[in-house]
């Protein structure tokens, strides 16, 4: 139905022109240029989607950091950028960073401007789960912004690329800096924590002057911020691994690592201690599952009794120590003659560090112990499984970053009355990691071999059993090692990369190209030239220039080539990575009209004025296809208090750089395996047990490698609004239909959907199963067992699945906005009075390709779609932490020297797709502040306290990290600060 706007607009458009008898004189209108129009004065502008967000409304929120804005903001979907999501390695964004997700369509689908023109995307790439694996994706960094320094910020809710460019598919986010502040301002606060032994100081300080008989002016700002750490173990539910406690309801999932410093070792044959795959566990002497005492406080223990679970929490920061520092400077200087030079220098730097737990081997990793070793009572080569190097210590993790930012610009006007703008930008981000305490595979498989590492005592912790038979507390025993000898084992892991984008621009615009019955034409004409690159230069001991080389089962190095770089890295606990890098050069040329159909004197019934933008940009890239996409918006008042507004256009994506250049990738990623899921249920079913496979619920870590592609094309999408806007007297209410449809959507198929087709194919007789996925052979046992059942095709434990990035089908995400704004005057003061809304009615991922012959055996009733779903496809709503509704209210008394406001965010239920879609309950957060105005010295001055989380609210329970949905919810409780301003 929205599609069809933009001919409706045409009609009614060609019908008022046509209808107009007599053309009105123009319309008086304030130069203001907005997000959403490059033209200077366009009066398009009024009608607009656009959120503006004031210093007033931010200094209201107590926030520090520009991902605590943006969590505020019913548009913004989730940070998958942020601490909560930090696993201790090295591959991720680390340190302080955040990102935008508006419209929840998926990071990198907004565009960040300052003052109008692109900011560089951070350093450091995330992961984010885009069909059904997960894909890079870049984001400007958040935390850049100087958040004392904003004068307003404007979110147009709306595709904008045929105006800005690439990536604007969601929502164009524009950040106006205060560039001409006059007089000077200090500003200290202090923050305290109810629940945590944590707190925060900033200290701000702004200036700005004007010289040289006022044609020059100077803006400076300068602020610091310093945090404390916030450890899991202060909370009780943060700290705890296994949440069924505090909730039934998550149905016996815990978060605790089954990989811990009591090991799990396979060896051929079987024993009295061990389980029919000859699987055994290393337990306390005075655990009740002991079959075999060994001495020196431990026991041998059958693999089926359980692995002890570890508590990762006790030894991992939720939010780690920071210190940030920003700078930013303008220049303006009137140079005569309408022409003006202007400069903007930025300067951001952070160090952060944390702690987190020890890492673990993963799959792919694991370590061979002689029978030579001297605590090895077997007398056989042990495979050494599930294993946490505890008694190293937890790793410390620093991560300091640096974003410059420079402009110089000049501006006028020529003698034919148009407007010029020309400047060239360069901004760049990098980042410098180093995780410490971390273990050198090659070394710690020498210590194993040469008995020097004792991996059969628990790490040199004992456990002691609780009255349920569940470790509850660690106690010191004996270590693996001497420190001398784990020292030889111990190194640092590093990581530098960066981003850098250089920009240049030119524009033309003119307010008054031609006159119409309405008023005059409007237009723009311009191009830009953008230099997009980045590096990552990861440790030698993860980009191949020092290689592990894993044993066999039989104890001899294998000459496997999985069983080397690229597939295992030289770090315990990290998959490989290349160094990587990559650039790309785009050039622009866009148009943009603002035509006024109709206008106030014409006197056209029912018409008060009617507006029309129309806008084109062609981008042209180095790397891949461009694209040209068109704009088309309009606005129509009926009168003063009536405004309906809509806008159609074409946006698009382009394939970041990290998916085009990457190269061989390899992680892994915990995953059902369906086709052993199926085995394991029938062969229960049949009471044949599941034992003999080598994991009873078919999860278990499968090596994921992927590929970058050249050939990737740009993700295309339409963007629909339609929506009105009604004002009566201090009253203003808003109403906005929205619509994104994508296609071409980046991203994998993902390891479950291979081995679901996998799965299908074996069972369809096709033995050779999928191409993507690798498998090793199956044993006589695995072999028996799938005779016994009937399986047409027996197959082995997947190796490793191979994806290339690729284009995917339609995306769409639908929903409205919706606004009440309240000003009131009082005889004792005002009151203001704001609600945001926003709500998404709809999130579809389309399936396509490989998936429709799963689609097919859904139909035929070969599989069951609930017993063997699709992952990251199909309706995806309140499903990845993107709720159905957001809002945002808040409200301000003014009166005498006093001032009191209050806060209030909200979000709806979503579900955890990991546990069988649970309800994760809605949640909300009240900030309130007071202030005290007064007179300091004949200058201004500001007292003023705040609550943020006023009821002291957790957020709600979910078996998530730490417990709740960090990349969506605030974990922080009740904390109390003090603000102290004065203006001179």
């Amino acid at each position: 139905m929205i599609s069809k706007l933009k001919y409706l607009v045409l009609l009614l458009a060609v019908s008022f022109v046509f209808n107009s008898q007599e053309s009105g004189s123009n319309n008086d209108v304030e130069e203001v240029v907005t997000v959403g129009t490059q033209i200077k004065g366009a009066r398009i502008n009024e009608a607009l989607p656009v959120t503006v967000i004031s210093a007033e409304d931010i200094d209201d929120l107590g926030v520090d950091s520009g991902d605590d804005l943006l969590s505020s903001l019913p548009e913004q979907g989730i940070n998958q950028f942020g601490e909560t999501g930090d696993t201790g390695g090295i591959n991720g964004a680390r340190g302080d960073v955040g990102s935008y997700d508006i419209r929840s369509l998926g990071t990198g689908n907004t565009l960040v401007l300052i003052n109008g023109r692109r900011m560089v995307s951070g350093a450091s790439y995330q992961t984010e789960e885009i069909g059904g694996s997960f894909v890079p994706v870049e984001s400007p960094n958040t935390q850049v912004l100087p958040l004392g320094l904003i004068e307003r910020v404007e979110i147009l809710r709306d595709g904008a690329a045929a105006l800005y460019g690439s990536d604007a598919v969601a929502a164009v986010v524009n950040n106006v800096l205060d560039a001409d502040y006059q007089g000077f301002e200090m500003r200290v606060r202090y923050k305290n924590f109810e629940h945590y032994n944590r707190d925060d100081h900033t200290v701000t300080i702004k200036w700005g002057e004007s010289f040289n008989n006022g044609k020059t002016s100077i803006t400076s700002y300068a602020s610091f911020y310093d945090r404390d750490r916030i450890r899991a173990i202060e909370d009780e539910v943060m700290g705890f691994c296994d949440r069924n406690v505090f909730d039934a309801s998550l149905g016996g999932r815990t978060d605790c690592s089954s990989n811990s410093a009591w090991g799990q070792f396979d060896m051929s044959g079987r024993a009295s201690y061990t389980d029919s795959s000859g699987e055994f566990l290393i337990y306390p002497s005075n655990d009740p599952r002991c079959l075999l005492q060994l001495g020196n406080g431990v026991c041998a223990a059958s693999d089926s009794s359980g692995n002890i679970l570890y508590n990762w929490y006790a030894d991992k920061d939720y939010l780690g120590a920071l210190e940030r520092r920003n700078v930013f400077t303008f220049l303006n200087h009137d140079m005569g003659n309408s022409n003006e030079m202007y400069v903007e220098f930025g300067y951001y730097d952070s160090d952060y560090t944390a702690r987190r737990e020890q890492a673990s081997g993963l799959t792919a990793q694991k370590f061979i112990v002689p029978s030579s070793h001297p605590n090895n009572f077997t007398g056989k080569t042990l495979q050494l499984d599930n294993y946490r190097f505890n008694d190293f210590g937890p790793r410390e993790t620093s991560s300091k970053k640096t974003n410059v930012r420079m402009l110089l610009g000049f501006r006028g006007q020529l003698v034919s009355g148009w407007d010029w703008d020309s400047a060239y930008v360069f901004n760049e981000e990098l980042s410098d990691n180093t995780i410490y305490n971390r273990i050198n595979a090659t070394v710690m498989d020498s210590l194993l071999q040469a008995g020097l590492y004792n991996p059969f005592n628990g790490g040199g912790y004992l456990g002691r059993l609780d009255s349920d038979g569940d470790p509850t507390a660690w106690g010191d025993w004996t270590p693996g090692a001497p420190e001398s000898i784990m020292d030889l084992a111990r190194i640092d892991v590093i990581r530098n990369n960066g981003r850098t984008l250089n920009t240049f621009d030119f524009k033309l615009s003119k307010p008054d190209l031609f006159s119409l019955p309405g008023g005059d034409v409007s237009a723009l004409i311009g191009f830009e030239w953008r230099g997009d690159k980045f590096f990552d230069d990861r440790d030698d001991n993860l980009d191949g220039t020092n290689v592990y080389v894993r044993r066999s089962s039989n104890g001899r190095l294998s000459s496997s080539p999985s069983y080397t770089y690229p597939y295992i890295s030289n770090v315990v606990g990290s998959s490989p990575t290349p160094d990587n890098g990559g650039d790309r050069t785009v050039n622009s040329i866009f148009v943009e009209l603002g035509v006024p159909v109709v206008g106030p004197e014409m006197n056209v019934p029912l018409v008060q004025s009617f507006d029309l933008q129309a806008a084109w940009r062609n981008e042209a890239y180095s790397d891949f296809e461009g694209e040209d996409v068109s704009r088309f918006a309009f606005g129509w008042r009926v009168s003063d208090a009536i405004l309906f507004r809509g806008s159609s256009q074409e946006t698009f994506r382009a394939p970041n750089l990290y998916t085009i250049n990457e190269l061989t990738v390899s992680r892994v990623n915990t995953r059902y395996d369906w086709a052993a899921v199926y085995v394991d249920r029938a062969a229960t079913a049949a009471g044949l047990g599941s034992s003999t496979l080598w994991d009873s619920d078919g999860r278990y870590g499968v090596i994921r490698n992927t590929i970058g592609n050249r050939n990737l094309l740009a993700e295309l999408a339409t963007n629909e609004t339609v929506g009105v806007v009604l004002e009566y007297d201090n009253v203003v209410l808003t109403y906005d239909l929205w619509e994104v449809s994508s296609d071409r959507t980046v991203g994998l198929l993902g390891e479950e959907n291979s081995m679901l087709i996998d799965l299908v194919r074996r069972l369809q007789g096709n033995c050779d199963g999928f191409e993507g996925v690798t498998r090793v052979a199956p044993d006589a046992g695995e072999v028996e067992t799938m005779n016994a059942i009937g399986f047409p095709c027996p197959f082995g434990e997947a190796e490793s699945v191979f994806n290339q990035y690729v284009n995917l089908g339609p995306r769409s995400v639908a929903g409205w906005d919706g606004a009440f704004i309240y000003d009131l005057d009082f005889d004792w003061g005002s009151m203001e009075m704001k609600h945001l809304v926003s709500f998404t009615r709809e999130k579809e991922q389309a399936k396509g390709g490989l998936v429709d012959e799963i689609d097919a055996a859904y139909a035929s009733g070969l599989i069951d779609q609930s017993a063997y779903p699709l992952a990251g496809l199909g309706n995806l709503l309140k499903i990845e932490q993107a709720p159905k509704r957001k809002t945002k209210s808040t409200l301000r008394f003014k009166w005498d020297s006093y001032a009191l406001g209050f806060t209030h965010t909200t979000r709806s239920e979503v579900l955890e797709p990991d546990v069988g879609l649970r309800p994760v309950g809605a949640a909300s957060r009240t900030n309130a502040y007071f202030d005290y105005n007064f007179s300091l010295n004949e200058n201004d001055a500001r007292m003023r306290f705040g609550v943020n989380n006023l009821s002291d609210r957790r957020p709600p329970l979910a078996d998530y990290r730490y417990g709740f949905l960090g990349d969506l919810d605030v974990g922080t409780r009740r904390d109390f600060y003090f603000d102290f301003r004065v203006r001179y």
